[in-house]
C-alpha cells in the first residue's frame, strides 16, 4: 500500500505531496492536467519503467536536469521508503536508504496496470502481447523477472555480434566463434522464458474464461489463447519441444540472421493469439470485444495472483473507464468492488457507483500539476 508520495520536477509537477487512501483513489481532472503523470510516477517508482514507453528525459519537467520521487509504503506490517532520482542518463533507486534495482522493486511491489495502450494490445503489434504475458509470468513467480532481464541481455549481446558482422567490424570466422560460445546460454534462456510464458498461460486459462463471461455477462462465450513459435501452435509444448523448435529454426535462419544483423529466432519473435469462439480476435472481433478480452486477461491475472500469493497486487487504471461501454464499465467496477487492495483510477468524470462505499474512496483533484481534495 502506498501511503504518501512526493514529486519534484516530475513531468508537470514542480513540488507536490499527496496522501492516498488504502482503498480506492480517484485521480480526477480534465485532460492534460497531470492525472496520468501522477499514476506514472507511482508506476515508475515501483517498477523502474514507464507504461507510456517514455525515456528519462520525457519524465523531467521542462528545463530541469533532475526529477525526484519518494513514497512511503506499507507491505504487510513492514514500512518501506522508496526513492527515485531521475537524470537524463540514468535512474537511481533507493529502498530504505540503500541502493537497489528496478528489477528488485518490481518483484517486491507487484502491480497491474490497465491503460488504453494495454487495451489495444490485440490490434497492435506482437510486442505488446508478449509484454502482457511476461508481466503475467512475473506476477506468478517474481524470479521470472530475472529470467526476462537475463534473456534481454543475452539477446542484446547476440544482436551486437550479428550487427558487427553485418557492418564488417568482425570477420565471418570471428562471428561464428562468438555465436558458438554464446548460443548455449542464449538458447537455454530462450527455452526457459518461452516455457514460463506457456506455464502462465495454461494456468490462467480457467480464470480468463470466467472473467470474460463475467464481463460480457454471457456464459456461452468461449475464449482461449494460442502461443505461436515459428508458425507452430505451441501451447502444449514441453521444454524439449521448445528447444527442438528453436534450434531447428535457428539452423534454417542462420544465413538470414547474418544478412539482417539481428536475431530472428527466440521468444522475442513469438506471438500470442487471443481466440474468441475459436476465431483469431485480431480479425474477427470488434474493438469492444478486443478490449473485453484484455480486460478479462488482466482481471484473471489479479485473481490468480491472489490464489498464489495470498494478496492482491496494486491496481492502476489510466482512463480505462471511458474506453469501455456502459455494460463492461459496470462489470469492471463491480469486480473492483470485491478486490481488497489499493486501487488508483484516473478519470475526467466520475460518479461513485453504488458498489463502492464513499468511506473507501478518496477523490484527488488534479489541475495544472497541483493536487487537491
Amino acid at each position: 500500500m502506498i501511503q504518501a508520495l512526493q514529486l519534484r520536477n516530475f513531468r508537470n509537477f514542480s513540488n507536490s505531496v499527496v496522501h492516498f487512501s488504502p482503498k480506492v483513489n480517484i485521480l480526477l481532472g480534465e485532460n492534460g492536467q497531470g492525472k496520468t503523470n501522477l499514476l506514472e510516477a507511482l508506476y515508475v517508482l515501483t517498477t523502474g519503467s514507464s507504461f507510456r514507453y517514455a525515456d528519462n528525459e520525457n519524465l523531467l519537467m521542462k528545463d530541469q536536469p533532475e526529477a525526484f520521487l519518494k513514497a512511503k509504503m506499507l507491505l504487510g506490517s513492514l514500512d518501506f521508503e522508496l526513492q527515485l532520482n531521475i537524470l537524463k542518463s540514468r535512474k537511481n533507486h533507493l529502498l530504505n536508504g540503500k541502493k537497489t534495482s528496478a528489477l528488485e522493486l518490481s518483484k517486491k511491489f507487484p502491480n497491474v496496470i490497465f491503460s488504453p495502450e494495454s487495451l489495444s494490445a490485440i490490434k497492435e503489434g506482437a510486442d505488446q502481447r508478449r509484454q502482457l504475458v511476461d508481466e503475467l509470468s512475473v506476477s506468478f513467480h517474481p524470479h521470472n523477472a530475472d529470467l526476462v532481464s537475463d534473456f534481454r541481455r543475452a539477446l542484446k549481446t547476440r544482436n551486437k555480434i550479428l550487427k558487427n558482422h553485418l557492418s564488417g567490424d568482425s570477420t565471418s570466422r570471428e562471428t561464428e566463434e562468438l555465436l558458438e560460445s554464446l548460443n548455449p546460454s542464449f538458447f537455454k534462456l530462450a527455452v526457459d522464458l518461452s516455457f514460463q510464458r506457456l506455464e502462465a498461460l495454461r494456468a490462467i486459462y480457467p480464470e480468463f474464461n470466467n472473467a470474460m463471461q463475467y464481463i460480457c455477462r454471457n456464459k456461452n462465450v468461449d475464449i482461449s489463447v494460442d502461443y505461436v513459435i515459428s508458425g507452430e501452435h505451441a501451447l502444449g509444448f514441453s521444454k524439449e519441444d521448445i528447444d527442438f523448435s528453436l534450434r531447428k529454426r535457428s539452423l534454417e535462419l542462420h544465413s538470414a540472421e547474418l544478412h539482417s544483423g539481428s536475431s530472428l529466432v527466440g521468444p522475442q519473435k513469438h506471438d500470442v493469439i487471443f481466440l474468441y469462439d475459436g476465431n483469431d480476435s485480431r480479425f474477427y472481433c470488434s474493438q469492444g470485444q478486443q478490449r473485453a478480452l484484455i480486460l478479462s486477461f488482466k482481471m484473471s491475472q489479479i485473481v490468480y495472483h491472489r490464489q498464489i500469493h495470498g494478496t492482491y497486487p496494486l491496481l492502476m487504471l489510466d482512463d480505462v473507464l471511458s474506453e469501455l461501454d456502459a455494460e463492461k464499465r459496470d462489470s469492471l467496477i463491480r469486480f473492483l468492488g470485491d478486490i481488497n487492495t489499493q486501487i488508483f483510477i484516473t478519470t475526467t468524470d466520475f460518479s461513485l457507483p453504488s458498489s463502492m462505499k464513499s468511506e473507501d474512496c478518496a477523490v484527488l483533484k488534479v489541475r495544472e500539476g497541483q493536487i487537491g481534495n
